[in-house]
């Protein structure tokens, strides 16, 4: 008889968000995003984009070369762990309830909130698959991105209701790029 209780997978060291932060702003060259709103929609344009992005293309941008092989307790190996977990939670977020998945937008009265940034975080997040992403992007397969595009206005409104517009236009690009996606993991 076995005896032994099952055993979970040892959890990563990550920095908390501060520090992840603080490590993102000191980094040069300076990494595509360095604050929680751009990271999250530059992320949010590499999951549910045309075809998967090998991590190795886009981690290094942000936490350096030298931290895919860095040293598991290194600040260098947390601040890639915290990347990670960053991504997985909005993949997951998308997958698994993607009916109650909101972007992290910055709220009225806070001093980063600027949702034009949100916008230009999203359009970076395509660079890695422009010429997938150029119909979307020009609105030739239907106005999938037009709630983003508004976002890109300096006088947006960042309301409840942009807010929910925006993430349905995120999980309609998910959607409409899925097919693809899929053919790119075979």
């Amino acid at each position: 008889m076995n005896t032994s209780t099952p055993t979970s997978a040892p959890k990563r060291l990550m920095l908390d968000q501060k520090n992840f932060f603080d490590f993102l702003r000191a980094q040069r060259p300076s990494p595509p995003a360095a604050d929680p709103q751009t990271l999250d929609v530059y992320l949010t344009a590499l999951i549910i984009g045309p075809r998967f992005i090998d991590p190795r293309q886009w981690i290094p941008s942000f936490v350096g070369e030298g931290a895919l092989m860095a040293l598991e307790h290194t600040t260098e190996a947390q601040a890639l762990q915290s990347l990670v977990a960053a991504y997985n939670a909005i993949s997951s977020g998308l997958g698994d309830t993607p009916e109650t998945w909101r972007p992290r937008l910055t709220a009225h009265g806070d001093p980063a909130s600027a949702p034009y940034l949100w916008a230009g975080g999203f359009l970076l997040g395509t660079k890695f698959a422009p010429k997938l992403w150029k119909p979307v992007l020009l609105g030739e397969e239907g106005d999938l991105i037009g709630p983003i595009r508004e976002m890109a206005d300096t006088r947006a409104n960042l309301d409840a209701a942009a807010v929910a517009k925006v993430a349905k236009a995120v999980v309609a690009i998910r959607a409409h790029f899925m097919p693809r996606r899929a053919k790119s993991f075979r």
